[in-house]
């Protein structure tokens, strides 16, 4: 990455997931936790693709409702700077486990 003279980059930090978090109001509301992550972190297929490594086609399985397994969700937890633990709690809250 590129940075203009005297830019610096934004730190990122691991965000806890609570009932505050944009993404548990969004599966509160109705959404996916697949489609609610995404909206709220603005991750398209695409990128989600190229920075996981999961498939397109594995991503479509997931939006449709497909139960991931432990590596897909360290993947994806990883990209949206979120721990494995809270990443599957929204996973099991918009399943109504919780």
């Amino acid at each position: 990455m590129v940075y203009r003279k005297g830019e610096r980059p934004v730190p990122k930090v691991v965000r806890a997931y609570n009932e505050a978090h944009p993404v548990a109001k969004c599966i509160a509301d109705g959404d996916l936790w697949l489609r609610a992550w995404m909206v709220q972190m603005c991750t398209p297929w695409p990128s989600i693709a190229r920075k996981t490594g999961l498939s397109i086609e594995r991503i479509a399985e997931l939006d449709k409702g497909a139960e991931p397994t432990q590596s897909e969700v360290a993947k994806l937890a990883a990209l949206w700077w979120v721990t494995p633990e809270d990443l599957s709690l929204s996973i099991a809250q918009a399943a109504g486990k919780r």
